[in-house]
């Protein structure tokens, strides 16, 4: 084999063993993921965080869920028309095997829809995870009507719950891309009526209503188009 040949299987080598090492990586993320849901815990936290958008979303025709996973939100609330969209293959197939829902692999900030496509779109722990949420949000502009309603969950770094995820080394947490929810909602507001509150306290394993923003986890910006 000539010096050549011998680098470009070397290269391939590598990088076919590179792949095989992401989807190992990216799959034990989705078994964890899914092992979370359907804990009691976190059972008990999807299904709070899903009768939150069930109120916020009831009424609309066409929902878009950016950010899907594995199908969560779509498996909770089958009485809503939701098409969920995720960036993953892996996560797109788990959904696909988990509901019966449209799902649909794309980048959030070029979303295969038309103009003015969809009356309400939320993004549940996600958005703040995305590389330039200004453009996300400049695509959710595009495709949701005049009057459509955006809801966006983001995790409340402020909270006991968010610091004690962030200082374990492995955390997911740690994969944030942007600290600031409330800049996100200022960027948000020039396009929509925007609201904000503080959501789903967490203290341990216990769940409760609260708007205090220490042991909240969620952080809320929700409107509609103007």
């Amino acid at each position: 084999m000539s010096n050549k040949m011998g680098e470009r299987y070397c290269n391939l080598n590598v990088c076919f063993q590179d792949n095989i090492f992401s989807i190992m990586q990216h799959t034990c993320v989705i078994e964890k993921y899914i092992g979370f849901c359907e804990a009691d815990f976190g059972a008990r936290l999807i299904t709070k965080e899903a009768e939150y958008l069930r109120n916020e979303l009831k009424g609309r025709q066409k929902i878009l869920d950016v950010g899907c996973g594995i199908g969560a939100f779509e498996q909770r609330l089958p009485e809503l028309n939701i098409i969920g969209v995720d960036m993953s293959k892996e996560m797109i197939e788990t959904a696909r095997a988990r509901t019966t829902n449209p799902y649909c692999l794309a980048d959030a900030t070029r979303l295969p829809f038309l103009d003015a496509s969809f009356d309400a779109l939320f993004y549940v722990t996600s958005l703040e995870f995305m590389d330039n949420y200004k453009s996300v949000i400049d695509e959710a502009v595009r495709v949701l009507a005049r009057g459509g309603k955006l809801v966006a969950m983001v995790l409340n770094q402020e909270s006991d719950y968010f610091k004690a995820h962030y200082s374990k080394r492995d955390s997911y947490f740690r994969r944030i891309k942007h600290k600031n929810p409330v800049e996100m909602a200022d960027y948000i507001r020039r396009c929509f009526d925007v609201q904000t509150h503080y959501f789903l306290g967490i203290d341990a394993e216990k769940i409760f209503d609260t708007k205090d923003k220490r042991y909240a986890s969620l952080f809320i910006i929700k409107g509609n188009k103007k």
